[in-house]
């Protein structure tokens, strides 16, 4: 199981377009660790409860990150469109969309399982 469990934790098949690999691994550890912690190190109740609430966010941010890789990506049509979107943005509105990452806790994470 805990073999089985690393591999499970570890799968983040996500693109670095939105820098979240690393990101979502260290939330996973945290949340893990307090779902250790408040099902008294029982590993099968704290990997059931840590991963409800992960599964609506890894789903959100896999898409996402594609999705920013095409647009940086772009070709044909897409690549003037995207540089037309973009130009006269201020630099800190490229991202505007992208708020709800931030909103990451480990208590927010375990409340919604």
């Amino acid at each position: 199981m805990t073999q089985q469990l690393a591999v499970i934790v570890a799968a983040h098949p996500t693109t670095q377009y939105m820098a979240q690999g690393a990101c979502m691994a260290l939330e996973d550890a945290v949340t893990l660790g307090e779902a250790l912690r408040v099902n008294n190190d029982d590993l099968l109740q704290a990997f059931d409860l840590d991963q409800r609430p992960r599964v609506a966010r890894t789903a959100r941010i896999v898409p996402s990150s594609r999705q920013m890789g095409r647009i940086h990506h772009g070709k044909d049509v897409e690549r003037p469109v995207r540089n037309d979107l973009r130009q006269g943005r201020a630099p800190e509105r490229f991202y505007g969309g992208m708020g709800w990452l931030d909103g990451w806790s480990v208590n927010n994470r375990l409340a919604a399982a």
